[in-house]
């Protein structure tokens, strides 16, 4: 009898190899493996053309933890040209004539694989420089002028892309992190 029920199940494999009649009579009770998904790429423009246009003052509220009384408005400052092709946009947070909050957004022409040395020139100028793991391709946190900085980097094409997020320094930096984080997915 085991060699009838071997013989059986070798036949009904043959069957199922061969397609015999149309569909295959498995493929109604077997699913398929599940493919992995890939993430989806952000969208990333191909030219950054605003700092607020990547950052609103209620969104600043929202990573910040404010509430709905807190009020912020943002302003687009004048774009930085540099010789060497780099420009700088910037866009200052605040109110009341004050404005404790800025995002800072760099395009640098041909630099793409300059990343550990444009980390490593920033953090010789900054105060307090640390590395913060797991934020662009490389990102770093220092003081300056009685304000906290987070700034990552991110190659596009043969451009390397700056985000800066600055704030008092008593701001956490994990909040400028996240700050900085949601920008990265846009440029």
């Amino acid at each position: 009898m085991p060699k009838r029920i071997a013989a059986m199940v070798a036949a009904t494999v043959v069957m199922l190899a061969a397609g015999c009649g149309g569909e295959d009579p498995a493929a109604s009770w077997v699913a398929p493996p599940p493919s992995p998904a890939e993430p989806a790429a952000p969208d990333r423009p191909e030219r950054i053309t605003s700092a607020c246009g990547l950052l609103s003052a209620a969104t600043v509220i929202d990573m910040l933890g404010g509430n709905e009384q807190t009020k912020l408005s943002s302003k687009e400052l004048p774009a930085e040209k540099s010789e060497n092709g780099n420009i700088w946009r910037h866009c200052a947070y605040g109110r009341d004539g004050k404005q404790p909050f800025a995002l800072s957004v760099a395009t640098m022409p041909d630099r793409a694989d300059t990343v550990e040395q444009t980390l490593d020139a920033v953090a010789k100028a900054g105060e307090q420089p640390e590395r913060v793991d797991g934020l662009g391709a490389g990102a770093l946190t220092y003081l300056e002028g009685g304000g906290r900085s987070v700034m990552a980097v991110v190659p596009y094409e043969k451009e390397l892309r700056i985000v800066q997020f600055t704030a008092p320094a008593m701001v956490p930096q994990d909040k400028l992190a996240d700050t900085v984080r949601q920008v990265l997915t846009k440029v």
